[in-house]
């Protein structure tokens, strides 16, 4: 509260200015070609990050808050498909979606990540070139 008034009054850090992306542990990714399958159930994904993952899901969904899932998640790139298998605490559920954190990663999955990441900053950057 403190803290809040002194940004008020322009001698703060200014650390509650700043947008909910610049206050994030991770950077969110939204808009891409993926799904989430937890069991035999693909969900579209809705953002993601390094730390997590938001995706669809329809109102009768059967996982609460609190919930340990084990699911993969798929990205679609041009030229391949990755697989990313890895487990999560479900920490947001909303009527038609459901928001994971991740446990923490395996070298594995930070490669696969990268990979993914490479692979939609190279889509974009060809696809700003053809315009």
């Amino acid at each position: 509260m403190i803290e809040r008034i002194l940004n008020i009054l322009g001698i703060g850090d200014g650390s509650f200015n700043k947008s909910p992306e610049i206050r994030r542990k991770h950077v969110r990714h939204a808009g891409v070609q993926a799904e989430v399958v937890v069991g035999d159930r693909a969900f579209g994904v809705k953002d993601w990050s390094t730390g997590g993952v938001y995706f669809e899901t329809p109102p009768d969904a059967r996982l609460v808050v609190g919930d340990r899932v084990q699911f993969m998640m798929r990205f679609r790139l041009p030229n391949e498909t990755i697989n990313i298998v890895q487990a999560g605490k479900i920490v947001r559920s909303v009527r038609r979606g459901l928001a994971a954190e991740f446990m923490p990663l395996s070298p594995e999955s930070k490669r696969k990540f990268a990979r993914v990441v490479d692979g939609f900053n190279a889509q974009h950057f060809l696809e700003s070139q053809v315009a």
